[in-house]
């Protein structure tokens, strides 16, 4: 009886110390090492957790899940980070925001996430919610890393707050940021009509596909004049902020603030050249030149009529060839081309962008204690995806799988698009860098649908924004030239009045302007709606605007 009592003492006081021996000694307590240097990996596995902004052009290839995938799988083999997914939410609607939103307000913050919400980012970095990551970045990052901040220092100013760095940007010129008017080449033919130039073209174009027979199928008045969706003003497809250009007034996403004639800060929302515009947008909802169904409808709603050919023209982002007229593409073997806005002689039209010290920002969480494993991503993404060649570029960027990293260089094709135009200029790409290679070798190999990548994706993707006549191409030869383009003075530093009735404020300019379109109140409720957004917080915010940012 002894010897069987004692047994069990032996066993149960043996557990623990099992535990121990075979735990990790990050789940022990102990701080884990690492080897020394930029790459330098960690003695024993460490955790981070990360939310995944998910989004219809994300391609889970060879059987990659979000938890389980090339990029996770790299992470743990080079540096011995373990990534574990703390939540998905779709970023091309309000499910990622609104469950950001959530979990900011339960405490329960991510070890690294992102943000398109500059206020979003700037209040956790004022809150202390998110982590300065200042020394990590000047000890850890590489000098290629440190190279960006030297390139984009309007977004890593952005970014640095009371004298910390609280993330990182989106290194960009913004300038994609611009609309643009999309059509199907095949419409264009079947109609026998040319790319609209002016707004009255634009309208009498939308009145041919909408009433005629543009698809060829023989069913006159099944398809779409111009189409729009319920996000009139989003930084998407299908919004109309392309129109409102038209008419001098430059938008962007919530709007954007900016000096008028007279040096004052305004808005563009609020702009009385917008009834004219509104207006149209009525006559056009009225003869059935829109889809008078798009109240109901966001982009992905449309998507079923973009695939299937109902949809032929509609004002979007520089992106298209990406999504959605790749699925055009993909089905029909159509393209879909960008255009300048269509404009009025004799006015000047004005174009929209996000200041450059404003937008996307991946932060760590404040208190993680590995804060330097962020920069060490970093380093390892950016040695992976710009220093390791072809393949490191096919395997990890291509096909949207950059995506899957937690934290990566963002940055967008439109940077390296001077390169490529002098090399489209001389035939000859031997100076370009292997990112900006690969994108002149898709255009090259796209042609225009008849060269040796015509059915690659990524081909098609980069060739509609980065061909000689590719809608990066029409902000800088066409927008930037005329001088249309206007950049958001709102930047790192938000009013808090404005943080604080913002949503509000966007809910009154969407509805007013949908009632408008479709009839249910007349274009003079615009001035009504002018003086309830100045009450609502929009004049404080225009006040604040002035202090925080006074003209130069």
């Amino acid at each position: 009886m002894r010897r069987t009592i004692l047994c069990v003492l032996v066993i149960v006081f043996a557990i623990p110390t099992m535990i121990f021996a075979t735990g990790s000694q990050e789940a022990s307590g102990e701080r884990v090492g690492s080897a020394p240097g930029p790459l330098g990996a960690y003695d024993a596995p460490i955790t981070m957790t990360w939310a995944v902004p998910t989004s219809p052009v994300n391609q889970l290839l060879d059987g990659d899940t979000y938890d389980d995938n090339r990029w996770s799988q790299l992470y743990a083999e080079k540096l011995n980070i373990d990534l574990e997914v703390a939540f998905t939410a779709d970023s091309t609607t309000a499910a990622y925001d609104n469950k950001l939103n959530a979990v900011i307000a339960s405490g329960d913050l991510p070890d690294v996430f992102r943000t398109a919400n500059f206020s979003v980012f700037t209040e956790l970095a004022l809150n202390d919610q998110v982590a300065d990551i200042s020394s990590p970045y000047d000890e850890y990052a590489t000098a290629s890393v440190k190279a960006f901040q030297e390139r984009f220092t309007d977004a890593f100013e952005g970014v640095s707050l009371r004298g910390g760095l609280y993330g990182i940007p989106r290194m960009n010129d913004n300038f994609h940021n611009a609309p643009f008017l999309w059509i199907r080449d095949d419409w264009l033919e079947n109609t026998g009509s040319e790319p609209p130039e002016t707004v009255e073209e634009m309208v009498e174009l939308a009145r041919l596909f909408a009433t005629g027979d543009p698809d060829g199928n023989g069913v006159d008045g099944d398809t779409y004049g111009l189409t729009m969706s319920n996000g009139l003003l989003a930084q998407n497809h299908t919004s109309v902020r392309g129109l409102f250009s038209a008419f001098g007034v430059p938008g962007q996403g919530s709007g954007i603030f900016y000096r008028d004639a007279s040096g004052d800060i305004t808005y563009s929302w609020i702009q009385p050249e917008l009834k004219e515009a509104l207006s149209l947008l009525n006559q056009m909802y009225e003869e059935g030149l829109v889809n008078e169904e798009f109240t109901a409808n966001g982009l992905n709603d449309l998507i079923e009529d973009i695939t299937s050919g109902r949809v032929g023209m509609a004002y979007g982002s520089n992106w298209g060839t990406w999504y959605p007229y790749n699925l055009v593409y993909q089905r029909d073997g159509v393209i879909t081309r960008a255009y300048p806005v269509p404009t009025i002689p004799g006015r000047p039209y004005r174009v929209g962008i996000s200041s450059n010290k404003g937008g996307a920002v991946t932060v760590l969480r404040a208190g993680y204690e590995y804060p330097e494993a962020m920069i060490k991503m970093l380093n390892l993404y950016d040695e992976t995806v710009n220093g390791g060649g072809q393949d490191g570029y096919a395997t990890y960027w291509a096909n949207e799988q950059y995506r899957l990293s937690p934290i990566y260089i963002d940055l967008p094709n439109e940077v390296y698009q001077t390169d490529l135009n002098e090399s489209f200029r001389t035939g000859s790409s031997d100076n370009l860098t292997p990112f900006a290679l690969r994108s002149y070798e898709y255009v090259i190999g796209f042609g225009d649908g008849d060269g040796p990548l015509k059915d690659d994706p990524n081909a098609y993707g980069t060739w509609g924004q980065m061909n000689p006549d590719g809608s990066l191409n029409v902000v800088l030869q066409k927008y930037i030239p005329d001088g249309a383009v206007v950049q958001n003075i709102m930047a790192q530093t938000v009013p808090e009045v404005w943080r604080t009735n913002v949503a509000v404020l966007e809910t009154l300019t969407l509805t007013t302007f949908t009632d408008i379109i479709i009839g249910a109140r007349p274009v003079d409720a615009f001035d009504t709606y002018v003086e309830q957004w100045l009450r609502a917080g929009g004049q404080a915010t225009l006040d604040a605007l002035e202090e925080i940012y006074p003209e130069e």
